[in-house]
C-alpha cells in the first residue's frame, strides 16, 4: 500500500493515471468528468478502477463506482476507503 494517502497526493495519482488513458488533451482538474471530459469509457474505467485499488490496497464497491463522475468524487472515494484501513 502507498503511504500517500492525503488529498493532494491522491489527486496527483488520479491525474497521471487518468491522463495516460484520456483520450482529449483536457486539463485535469477536480471537477473534470472522467466519462465525458476525458472520453474514458466504462470498460477503461474499470481498469482505472483496478489500478488504483491495487495503488492503494482498497477495494471500490461496484455500486460506489456508479456514483463517480468528476476526478474529485474518484479523490473522494479513494481517501475515505485508504483511511478507513
Amino acid at each position: 500500500m502507498t503511504s500517500r494517502t492525503d488529498q493532494t497526493a491522491i489527486f496527483e495519482d488520479v491525474a497521471k493515471i487518468l491522463a495516460a488513458r484520456s483520450h482529449t488533451q483536457a486539463v485535469i482538474l477536480p471537477d473534470t468528468r472522467i466519462g465525458a471530459d476525458l472520453e474514458i469509457d466504462s470498460v477503461e474505467i474499470f481498469d482505472i478502477v483496478m489500478e488504483l485499488e491495487d495503488l492503494y490496497n482498497i477495494s471500490l464497491p461496484v455500486e460506489a463506482a456508479s456514483d463517480i463522475d468528476t476526478v474529485k468524487d474518484l479523490v473522494a472515494k479513494i481517501g475515505q476507503l485508504a483511511n478507513v484501513r
